[in-house]
C-alpha cells in the first residue's frame, strides 16, 4: 500500500468514527442530465423504451469496455473502484417486472391483493445475474481497486415498487399487520442479496468501499427509504423502522440514503445506534434546497457522520463548509451556475476562508407532517412527488444516474 493510500484510508476510518480533522470534499460544476445510449443487451443492441428486461437479456460483459479499470485508486479525498450498474436489483429479486422508462430501468408493481405471502420468494435468476456482474468485476479488478455495491433500494421502497405507492399507503392504514409481514420479506431479500454480494467480493485493504468512495474497515452497505416521504413520522417509526433497523444491524458500517424532502424521519434514525452515517441528496430544483435544511444537517452532525450530495449554490457551499464538526462531514456536491445554461463538469476550487452560517435558523420542513397519519398531507405530498417524477427537468433528486450502468435509475431514486 502506498503512503498516499494509507493516509487516505486513515482519514476514512476517522470519518466513520466521527473523529476526522477535516471534511471529505469533492465539488464540481452542475451539469444537466445527458442520455448515455440506453441499456446494452446481450445480443449487442440497446433496450428500447418500454421494453421489459429479463436476466437472459443482460450480459455483464456488454456493460464494460476493454480498459482495465481506473488508472488510479485515489481521486482527491476518495477511493475509486467499480460496481454493478443500477438495474432495480432488490425489486427485481423480490419479483417486480423491470421495464425501460425514459432510458433507464423502472420496477413495476406485480403483487395481487389476496395472494399468499408464502409465494413471495427471491427470484434466483436475478440473484445469479448479480453474481455474474460481481464475479466479472472482481476478476477485472484483480485486487488493484475495490468492487462496491450497486444501488439497492430498502424495504419500504421495495414494497412501494411491488404494490404501487397508493396501495402501499392504504395497506399501512387498513392492514398494518399484513404490511409488517410484507416488509419483513423485503428486509430478508435485501439482507440476502447484500450478504451474497459481499461474500463474492474480496476485501480491499481489509475493508470495503461505499458507493460514495469512502473506505470502511468492515462490511459497508447502503440502504434507502425514499418512499418514507409518503409517511408520517409515526407510521415510519412504528411500521417501517423495525425492518430498516434489521437491515442496518446486519452489517458493520451501514449508511442510509435520504432526500432533502424526507428529513422528517431523521430524529428516529439518529436513535438507531448501529447506523453509522446518514446520506442526504439535495432535491434540486424542487426542494427543499440545502439552505432550507441546514438546521437538520447540524442536528445530524452532532450525532453521526453526514454525507451531502447534489446541486448547491456557492453560498450554500459556504454554509456546508462551516458545519461542525468537519471531520464527520463528506461533501460531494455540484455548484449551480444559474447564469450558465450548460456549465462544464470541472472541479470547483475551494472557497475563500470567509465562511458563515445561520445558527439561529429554525425554519420548519415543508412536508408539515405531524405525529398523526395526516391523509390530506399524504395525498398532497404524493401528488407533488408524482408530478415531479413525470417532469424530466426535476426527476425528484435522481441526480443523473438514470443513465445506463451508473447507480440510481428510479424516479424516486
Amino acid at each position: 500500500m502506498s503512503g498516499d493510500l494509507k493516509g487516505l484510508l486513515k482519514r476514512h476510518e476517522a470519518f466513520w468514527r466521527g473523529e476526522g480533522e477535516r471534511a471529505l470534499r469533492l465539488v464540481t460544476a452542475h451539469a444537466p442530465l445527458r442520455e448515455q445510449g440506453g441499456i446494452p443487451l446481450a445480443d449487442g443492441g440497446r433496450a428500447r423504451e418500454g421494453q421489459y428486461l429479463t436476466p437472459d437479456l443482460i450480459d455483464p460483459r456488454r456493460f464494460y469496455g476493454e480498459n482495465g479499470g481506473p488508472g488510479s485508486v485515489i481521486s482527491g479525498d476518495f477511493v475509486v473502484g467499480s460496481a454493478p450498474p443500477g438495474l432495480c436489483w432488490t425489486e427485481a429479486i423480490l419479483g417486480c417486472p423491470v421495464r425501460v422508462v425514459t432510458g433507464g430501468p423502472w420496477a413495476e408493481p406485480f403483487w395481487e391483493k389476496g395472494t399468499d405471502l408464502g409465494r413471495l420468494v427471491p427470484d434466483e435468476r436475478w440473484l445469479k445475474k448479480l453474481d455474474e456482474f460481481v464475479d466479472l468485476l472482481v476478476a477485472r479488478a484483480g485486487g488493484r481497486y475495490p468492487v462496491g455495491q450497486p444501488l439497492m433500494r430498502g424495504p419500504v421502497d421495495m414494497m412501494a415498487s411491488a404494490l404501487g405507492h397508493e396501495r402501499m399507503c392504504v395497506a399501512f392504514v387498513e392492514s398494518p399487520e399484513w404490511a409488517d409481514a410484507f416488509l419483513e420479506v423485503c428486509a430478508d431479500v435485501f439482507i440476502e442479496a447484500a450478504r451474497r454480494r459481499l461474500k463474492r467480493t474480496p476485501p480491499f485493504e481489509g475493508g470495503y468501499v461505499s458507493g460514495y468512495g469512502i473506505w470502511a474497515p468492515g462490511s459497508v452497505v447502503r440502504t434507502q427509504v425514499d418512499n418514507a416521504t409518503l409517511l408520517s413520522p409515526k407510521v415510519y417509526r412504528e411500521r417501517v423502522l423495525p425492518h430498516d433497523r434489521r437491515v442496518i444491524e446486519a452489517f458493520d458500517c451501514p449508511l442510509i440514503h435520504l432526500h432533502s424532502g424526507c428529513l422528517h424521519i431523521v430524529d428516529d434514525l439518529l436513535r438507531v445506534e448501529a447506523l453509522r452515517a446518514i446520506q442526504v441528496s439535495i432535491d434540486y430544483p424542487g426542494g427543499p434546497l440545502a439552505s432550507e435544511v441546514m438546521p437538520v444537517f447540524r442536528k445530524i452532525l452532532r450525532e453521526k457522520p453526514l454525507i451531502v450530495t447534489g446541486p448547491v449554490t456557492e453560498a450554500e457551499l459556504w454554509e456546508l463548509e462551516a458545519l461542525d464538526p468537519p471531520g464527520r462531514l463528506c461533501l460531494r456536491v455540484e455548484i449551480v451556475a444559474l447564469d450558465v445554461k450548460s456549465p462544464p463538469s470541472t472541479p470547483i476550487p475551494p472557497p475563500s476562508p470567509h465562511r458563515w452560517g445561520r445558527e439561529g435558523e429554525t425554519r420548519a420542513l415543508p412536508l408539515g407532517m405531524g405525529e398523526g397519519w395526516g391523509p390530506f398531507v399524504l395525498l398532497r405530498t404524493f401528488s407533488r412527488i408524482r408530478r415531479r417524477a413525470q417532469d424530466p427537468r426535476s426527476l425528484r433528486g435522481c441526480r443523473g444516474r438514470r443513465r445506463s450502468g451508473s447507480g440510481c435509475s428510479g424516479r424516486l431514486c
